[in-house]
């Protein structure tokens, strides 16, 4: 009898035990499976990944779900290997934001200059209105119409002679690329300056509604932000709103990581008519790693206001377009010099560029 007694703790204790080892053992199994299946995914974008960059597509599996596929990335026409060819000597791209009107315009232009090597990006803001002149000088024309006078080809010489230098590479965006990148890097919190109101003439309706006052955009506001043209047809102003959208987009994008910012592209990269492959474009985000917003520099073409028959054009200045390339170029601004610069003040873009 004593010795029956004895023997019953020991097998409650191993009755406890053996519950115990079955969590244990359960939870192991999750753990396993869990584990399991971040490998295979893990397996399947580095294959993905792989394949991509080698160039052998076919390792990418598509799906019906899949966003961004092989042959949805694959640029529309030929590229141009992405290299800087010195330290001193950046990158030059021409981007374009292009409506839907007919013909199409090309109303937003910037001139990046991207150094690779130095971790550093200038934007130069070019008004869509700069007045450019004829070959027989008897005319002038306005620089969002050779767009649609030429496409990007036309366009992205008339930007070479007007800072002298050779732009090997072009991105365009349109409308619908425009709201596919707000979609993919999220709404942006800013302040509206002013009431913005813009009756179409063809239906209308309102295509630009916003309300002053500070507010979150979304992809069809920010392109009315941007759209929106003042009373007085100023196109400065709106470039300074285009930059200052850009600007906000960019510092959203500073506390992610590079690898989120490498899959950004990597998505977007198909909605945009460019000469650069995906692929250089990832992996110049991944050089340029943890670019901060103090390492872009913006600026705005710099010029005047003129009117010639009853048109609005922004005059620029030869002297001072060349000094801005100059920064660029790692040159210092040149004291008392104009160099268009822009920056944040009291919820919108302060310049130094002239529009008396």
């Amino acid at each position: 009898m004593e010795q029956e007694e004895q023997r019953r703790p020991k097998r409650r204790v191993r009755k406890k035990n053996s519950v115990r080892w079955g969590r244990v053992l359960i939870a192991l199994l999750i753990v396993i499976l869990v584990l399991g299946g971040l490998g295979f995914g893990l397996m399947k974008g580095y294959e993905a990944a792989k394949g991509y960059f080698t160039g052998n597509a076919d390792t990418v599996v598509a799906t019906p779900n899949t966003e961004a596929t092989s042959s949805s990335n694959v640029p529309k026409g030929p590229t141009v290997p992405l290299e800087q060819k010195s330290l001193d000597k950046p990158m030059y791209i021409l981007v374009v934001g292009k409506d839907n009107s007919n013909p199409a315009q090309g109303d937003a232009l910037f001139l990046m200059a991207v150094n690779e090597q130095q971790k550093n990006v200038d934007i130069i803001g070019i008004p869509s209105n700069t007045k450019i002149d004829s070959r027989d000088k008897k005319s002038v024309s306005m620089i969002n119409t050779m767009y649609s006078s030429g496409n990007i080809e036309l366009t992205k010489a008339v930007v070479e002679d007007l800072f002298h230098i050779p732009i090997p590479y072009y991105i365009v965006v349109d409308e619908a690329a425009f709201k596919k990148t707000l979609d993919v890097v999220g709404s942006q919190d800013m302040y509206v300056e002013k009431e913005m109101v813009h009756i179409d003439s063809n239906t209308g309706n309102a295509d630009v509604n916003l309300a002053r006052g500070y507010q979150t955009l979304d992809a069809d506001k920010a392109l009315q932000y941007v759209r929106y043209v003042d009373n007085d047809n100023n196109a400065f102003s709106r470039t300074q709103r285009q930059e200052r959208l850009l600007k906000q987009v960019l510092s959203t994008q500073e506390d992610t990581f590079t690898i989120l910012r490498m899959w950004h592209i990597w998505r977007l990269w198909s909605h945009f008519d460019t000469n650069i492959a995906t692929s250089d474009a990832v992996k110049l985000v991944m050089n340029l790693g943890s670019l901060s917003s103090t390492q872009i520099q913006y600026y705005i073409l710099p010029g005047t206001k003129e009117t010639i028959n009853s048109e609005i054009y922004w005059n620029y200045d030869p002297v001072e377009a060349q000094q801005l390339l100059g920064i660029t170029l790692g040159n210092a601004p040149i004291e008392g010099g104009n160099d268009g610069s822009t920056n944040e003040s009291t919820g919108s873009n302060a310049s130094k560029g002239k529009e008396g």
